[in-house]
């Protein structure tokens, strides 16, 4: 390629006088002086002047803004300095005027693309503040999806306008591409599967960014639900990328969802626990959990349900009001103690495994 070029300006003298060269140097030098004076006018004088109101918009829109702007210059710049050369339009075979106007084409939708991808940032974060304040999570779950919908829309019609611009014929390219589709549909059939899975996601409502949930053998947090996956991160801090076709075949368990937290053990007492005894523990675990407001009273059991290998079992089942694991487990812990020390005012000890051996004497007739 580099003989090619070579060789093509050896063909081919461009004429190009030193008076075009100085006006072509001082116009990128003009644009690289306006880009950074305007480029200092963002940092300096107009985060001064945000700073002086509420809103946080004009914040948003001066980051949203910078960038592209000075783009914008260095391209114009570019635009003026090799117009300022005066290249012919043809070159032999070679359409100059057709290259560079390409080139612009690109550099100008680079910019503009780069413009609307924050804007739309802008109005996600507008959309992200206004679903905080509603009850309902399933909103901010949908705002991070209707982001990336909008870039890929934006990003899809600006390739497609730069093509039209080059001179290629879209409607075709696109004909094209729909007799292609069914090879293409068969090729993406995971990717619509988790398509869907992400559909079946937000209409079912399963589960929210930050509950707790259980995907077969994953289990987590959720942290972001997207188009083809969500990410799960487990309690040993890993991050779980699953597959949203997961959700369509396997069963989903929200903890969060929990109204309540249960509580389900037997207690086992020793076999020289009277019947009395065993009547005033009885009562006094249900007085416990009666008393507590800490645990649900609408439904609990506490009862002597069988005589075991080494001890007196009593089934206890009863529900705190939490369902936050700290609480939970606090509230468990002071359920435990109120019940050692019942036991200890009535005398009862706790059973452990043991065993009693009889020695039968032999000499006895």
């Amino acid at each position: 390629m580099l003989e090619n070029l070579k060789n093509l300006f050896d063909q081919y003298s461009f004429d190009i006088s030193i008076n075009n060269l100085i006006a072509f140097f001082l116009i990128i030098f003009f644009a690289l002086v306006l880009r950074k004076l305007t480029l200092h006018l963002f940092e300096k004088k107009l985060v001064y002047l945000t700073r002086k109101t509420e809103t946080e918009l004009d914040d948003l829109l001066i980051k949203a803004f910078k960038a592209p702007t000075g783009y914008f210059i260095l391209v114009c710049g570019g635009y003026a300095a090799i117009g300022s050369l005066h290249l012919p339009e043809m070159a032999g075979t070679l359409d100059i005027a057709d290259i560079i106007r390409s080139i612009f084409i690109l550099a100008f939708t680079f910019v503009g693309l780069l413009l609307m991808l924050n804007l739309i940032d802008v109005v996600g974060y507008y959309l992200r503040k206004i679903t905080l304040r509603t009850e309902t999570k399933l909103d901010e779950q949908l705002v991070p999806l209707l982001v990336k919908s909008l870039k890929i829309v934006v990003v899809t019609l600006a390739v497609l306008s730069v093509l039209q611009n080059l001179g290629l014929n879209v409607t075709s390219l696109l004909a094209g591409l729909g007799i292609g589709g069914l090879a293409l549909a068969l090729a993406a059939q995971d990717t619509v599967s988790n398509i869907f899975g992400s559909l079946t996601v937000f209409s079912d409502r399963s589960f929210h960014i930050g509950d707790w949930v259980r995907v077969g053998d994953v289990e987590g947090t959720v942290e972001d639900v997207g188009l083809r996956s969500t990410r799960i991160r487990r309690f040993d801090q890993a991050l779980v990328t699953v597959p949203n076709s997961r959700f369509i075949k396997s069963e989903i368990v929200n903890f969060t969802r929990r109204r309540k937290r249960r509580i389900r053990f037997n207690l086992g007492v020793s076999y020289k626990t009277s019947r009395e005894q065993m009547v005033k523990v009885v009562d006094g675990i249900k007085k416990i959990i009666k008393e507590d407001s800490g645990f649900d009273h609408t439904f609990y059991m506490v009862h002597f349900t069988e005589f075991g290998a080494y001890s007196l079992n009593i089934f206890i089942y009863c529900f705190t009001k939490t369902t936050v694991w700290d609480e939970f487990l606090a509230a468990r812990e002071e359920f435990n103690l109120k019940i050692m020390r019942l036991l200890e005012e009535l005398g009862v000890e706790i059973a452990f495994p043991s065993q009693t051996i009889y020695l039968e004497d032999v000499n006895k007739q």
